[in-house]
């Protein structure tokens, strides 16, 4: 071969070679290309399905169910939107007791994305999860005192002569023990969590939905075979509202469903069943406050997850009451008449005022607190619209005499006759968008929670929490939940479960 046809074919070969090559270079870009064009029209068609799962959820909190809808996105102001001739396939289905399966789909090219999610209404608030809540300073002052169960707070969370505490200790700023120690797991450091997030505490300034809940699930107090309140307390019989409930052992408040008083509520002696009260102003737990069917044992003081969730299934059918006031809960005689001096008033009348500033919380020094500026979209913590000063009297008191209650006994003229300093024992959930305050007896014990944006209680030897795990989000959220006792909410609507 001559050198002219050697480098011939070396020059073909080199074309050829160049050829093979820059086809694969090409067949490689087209398909990265493709390969990025359809994970674009992936993520686009998942944004989308999650559009249709937020409109669900808008519809399913303003009650505006549909149970399927094909809509377009549209960008603000209904501007242009490079997706807005996508379709958005919803369907919304009903699985009961305000629980709802969003099934939302959406094509983009040749990506399809099919998201599914479980939704509850108004599901009860995660302030629950917790013996003592307080939505401002939490304070445990005193080796007497021992509580079973986690607590938190929203503010700081002091700690005085050493008391008990089993369980996780949480607050939205510093723990601090006063260098005397907190004895049970709460004093160990792996078991407390100081700077935790704030949690929001349900707002009760608007009782409408509790009242329509108890006007279509039927809520009622009955006593002896009488019923003293059904539905809604006052709607036909033209009462002022404010009503005393005593219980016996052989004569037992019956608790049934959600029920609305919409003034104040004195209460006392033996309860049953399962269900919440709720005050339009105070309620007032005038002496021991008893289940006539009580869980057969306390909580496992252990909190080891599979010992709760034995007792929790023992004990799920036995007595369970909330009392949840739009202002106030009064523990024993604020008038001193029976059982000495009430002493409350020596802390609480120091606290409640909402000039709070931006955080919402008293003595943090934020911005705006103490400034005498009313910043109502930060500091009314109960939503009325009114800057809340100090705690008085007047906030303690009933606001017409007993003897003008519903159901008052005959004989009792003050609020002296019927209540006590004595309160020995309190079973229930404790809830209030103000002040749990008063003074207990010599040794006293809370079979429940004491959830409150303010907490004076005033003891004597000793004061023990006992936390009722049947509430704990764990039990009373979600399709498996167990216990259901029409509790206070804050989010409208919550995911529970999502899946792709």
């Amino acid at each position: 071969m001559n050198k002219k046809g050697f480098a011939l074919v070396i020059a073909m070969v080199f074309m050829s070679l160049l050829f093979m090559g820059g086809s694969s270079y090409l067949y490689m870009t087209t398909s990265e290309s493709k390969q990025t064009e359809r994970q674009a029209d992936s993520e686009k068609a998942f944004y989308l399905a999650s559009s249709g799962i937020e409109r669900a959820c808008w519809r399913i909190k303003n009650s505006n169910i549909l149970n399927f809808e094909t809509f377009k996105l549209k960008g603000a102001n209904n501007a242009a939107n490079y997706l807005e001739d996508r379709d958005i396939n919803v369907t919304v289905a009903s699985l009961g007791n305000n629980l709802y399966q969003i099934t939302s789909t959406s094509t983009v090219g040749n990506s399809t994305k099919t998201l599914n999610s479980i939704i509850q209404k108004n599901s009860p608030s995660q302030v629950f999860n917790y013996g003592y809540f307080v939505n401002n300073w939490g304070w445990f002052y005193g080796r007497g005192i021992t509580s079973r169960g986690d607590i938190r707070s929203n503010g700081r969370f002091d700690f005085r002569d050493n008391p008990m505490v089993e369980g996780n200790i949480y607050a939205g700023f510093e723990i601090y023990d006063g260098g005397q120690g907190i004895r049970g797991s709460g004093g160990d450091a792996s078991n407390q969590h100081p700077f935790s997030d704030k949690l929001d505490m349900p707002n009760l300034n608007d009782l409408a939905y509790y009242e329509n809940i108890a006007k279509t699930k039927g809520g009622s107090v009955v006593i002896n075979g009488a019923t003293i309140i059904n539905n809604v307390f006052g709607d036909d019989a033209g009462e002022s509202g404010n009503i005393v409930l005593i219980g016996t052992s052989s004569k037992p408040i019956e608790v049934t469903g959600t029920v609305v008083i919409r003034g104040d509520v004195v209460i006392k002696g033996v309860i049953k069943g399962q269900g919440t009260i709720y005050a339009g102003r105070n309620i007032y737990v005038a002496n021991d406050l008893t289940y006539k069917n009580a869980p057969g044992s306390p909580r496992p003081s252990s909190n080891n997850p599979d010992a709760l969730d034995n007792w929790v299934m023992a004990q799920k059918d036995k007595d369970l009451v909330g009392f949840a006031a739009k202002q106030s809960i009064v523990l024993g005689d604020y008038t001193g008449k029976t059982g000495g001096s009430w002493y409350a008033n020596n802390w609480l009348f120091s606290m409640g005022n909402e000039d709070a500033g931006r955080d919402g919380i008293p003595d943090t020094y934020d911005t705006g607190e103490n400034d005498g500026i009313f910043q109502s979209q930060y500091e009314d913590l109960d939503g009325d619209g009114v800057k809340d000063s100090n705690y008085t009297w007047a906030s303690v008191q009933t606001q017409t005499p007993i003897n003008n209650f519903a159901n008052c006994p005959a004989g009792v003229s003050s609020f002296g006759d019927i209540a006590t300093n004595s309160v020995s024992k309190l079973d229930g959930v404790f809830y209030t968008n103000h002040a749990f305050a008063g003074k207990v007896g010599n040794g006293a014990t809370v079979n429940g929670a004491v959830i409150s944006k303010d907490e004076a209680i005033i003891y004597s030897n000793t004061l023990t929490v006992n936390y009722d795990e049947r509430i704990n989000s764990r039990y009373s959220t979600g399709e498996n939940r167990i216990i259901d006792v029409g509790l206070p909410f804050s989010k409208k609507v919550d995911i529970i479960r999502w899946w792709e």
